[in-house]
C-alpha cells in the first residue's frame, strides 16, 4: 500500500479522535515538537526502524521525543502505529496531521528566508504587516539561507515573493546573456 495513503488515513483518524476528545490543538503542538526533534536528532529515525527495540521502548522513545507530557491521544496513536508496524510512517503522519489541523482552523503558514538573522523588531514589523493583510490566523517562521546573499524570500501558503539579491543577480545575468 502507498505510504502517503497509509499516512493520510492514520492522520485523519488521529485528527477525528483528537477532535472527539477536544485535544486536537494539543496533538498539533505535540506533532510540531516531534517533527522538530525528528529533524534535530537523525538517530531518532534509526532507532524507530530498529527491529531489536521492543514496542515498549519505541513507545517510550516516541513519548520522550516530544519532551512534554504526551497525553492520551498521542500515546494511543503511537501504540496503534507500533502495534501495526507503522512507526516508520510517523513523520509523514505528523506532517499530514499538521496540514489537516491548519486547514480545519484556517491557519496559513508564513516563512521568511533571509541571508542573516533579522533583528527582533524587524521580525515583529514583518509579522504585523503580514497579519494585517490576511484574514486568516498566521503561523510565522523564519529561516536563514546565506545563498540568497541579501534581501528576503517570503512564502505565504503556496505563494512566494522572492526579493533576494540572488534572484536579482540571476535576472541581470540572464539579461546580459540574451543581449
Amino acid at each position: 500500500m502507498n505510504e502517503g495513503l497509509i499516512s493520510q488515513r492514520y492522520a485523519k483518524a488521529l485528527f477525528r479522535y483528537a477532535k472527539e476528545l477536544g485535544v486536537e490543538e494539543l496533538v498539533y503542538e505535540k506533532m510540531k515538537l516531534f517533527l522538530e526533534n525528528y529533524e534535530a536528532y537523525p538517530d531518532l529515525q534509526k532507532a524507530l526502524l530498529n527491529p531489536v527495540l521492543s514496542p515498549r521502548d519505541k513507545e517510550l522513545l516516541l513519548s520522550t521525543a516530544i519532551g512534554i507530557e504526551p497525553g492520551e491521544a498521542y500515546i494511543r496513536a503511537i501504540r496503534l502505529l507500533i502495534k501495526n508496524h507503522r512507526e516508520s510512517y510517523l513523520r509523514t503522519i505528523a506532517f499530514i496531521y499538521e496540514d489537516i489541523y491548519r486547514k480545519a482552523n484556517g491557519i496559513i503558514r508564513v516563512n521568511i528566508i533571509t541571508a542573516q538573522e533579522l533583528a527582533p523588531a524587524v521580525m515583529e514589523k514583518i509579522q504585523k504587516l503580514v497579519t494585517e493583510h490576511t484574514s486568516r490566523q498566521v503561523e510565522f517562521s523564519s529561516s536563514i539561507d546565506p545563498q540568497i546573499i541579501g534581501g528576503f524570500i517570503l512564502k505565504i501558503g503556496s505563494e512566494q515573493l522572492d526579493a533576494s539579491v540572488r534572484k536579482e543577480l540571476k535576472q541581470i545575468r540572464s539579461a546580459l546573456l540574451n543581449v
